[in-house]
């Protein structure tokens, strides 16, 4: 059963071995079928090549896998909701499609600075292979791509790969399709661009309302502090005796008899408005 801290250890893991250990890593097919939980609302199904057989006399005999369950269903959505940006936002966006519900993640393996020194010698961005896991509502696929010899590296456009084979083929397999997005199971609410359980929602807004009022009285006080700055410096401005002589700010002393003088303007004080911590 594929759960999330096997999904964790595995996606460091890629090659196109059917074993499932620290050398080798998970392989593509157990990819698929990890992520596919997601995609069902956290039930993983045994993986099954074949699904009906038809006998000669007519007769049929299906086979089918009544999955079991791997995570909550809103754990399931949730991890959904953040691997859809990967598509937009992060390293997969070689995979996105516009029009299509999709999810997922993009990984590689890593070589140790003493194979990059002996075996690889290059010493820019390379990797031992490249894999992409996505899926929609109805479909899910790992692609992984790599050399038999494990010290040939992906370098440059190589990484780009394994997205977009999975685009092209998801592409194909849904062109005729207009599926429908994942919809938000009940225990979780949306707020702004942030999915929450509704066990937070008091403590969220109890927060945001409390940052806005603080932030509201720093400003205020900012504000009042420096109306008061203001008028203090504009009434201290022209209190000198008639015959007291201005200063003359360009020069720092007494202005000559005779000479015009400029009366000194008060210096507005901006205020820094302190930000509360986040």
């Amino acid at each position: 059963m594929a759960t999330l801290e096997t999904l964790q250890s595995s996606m460091l893991f890629k090659s196109n071995t059917t074993e499932s250990n620290k050398q080798y890593g998970a392989s593509s097919e157990k990819m698929a079928v990890a992520y596919a939980a997601f995609a069902n609302g956290g039930i993983y199904h045994k993986p099954m090549y074949i699904n009906k057989i038809v006998f000669s006399d007519g007769s049929e005999k299906e086979f089918s896998d009544a999955g079991t369950r791997a995570m909550k269903e809103t754990t399931a959505y949730m991890m959904t909701e953040m691997m859809k940006t990967v598509l937009v936002y992060g390293i997969g966006r070689g995979a996105y499609l516009p029009w299509l519900p999709q999810a997922g993640k993009t990984g590689t393996s890593n070589y140790t600075d003493e194979e990059i020194e002996k075996y690889v010698k290059n010493t820019g961005y390379v990797a031992p292979d490249e894999s992409f896991v996505g899926y929609t509502p109805k479909y899910s696929m790992a692609v992984w791509t790599g050399y038999s010899n494990r010290f040939t590296p992906i370098v440059g456009d190589g990484f780009l790969v394994a997205a977009k084979v999975y685009r092209s083929m998801i592409s194909y397999l849904s062109e005729d399709e207009q599926p429908e997005d994942w919809t938000m199971p009940d225990g979780l609410f949306r707020n702004g661009e942030f999915i929450f359980k509704n066990s937070t929602k008091n403590t969220w807004n109890n927060q945001t309302t409390q940052q806005s009022s603080q932030q509201t009285q720093i400003v205020e006080n900012s504000s009042t502090t420096a109306e008061s700055t203001t008028t203090q410096a504009s009434s201290t401005v022209g209190q000198q005796p008639n015959n007291a002589p201005a200063t003359d700010p360009n020069q720092g002393q007494a202005g000559q008899a005779g000479q015009p003088t400029q009366p000194v303007q008060p210096t507005p004080q901006n205020p820094q408005v302190q930000q509360p911590q986040q």
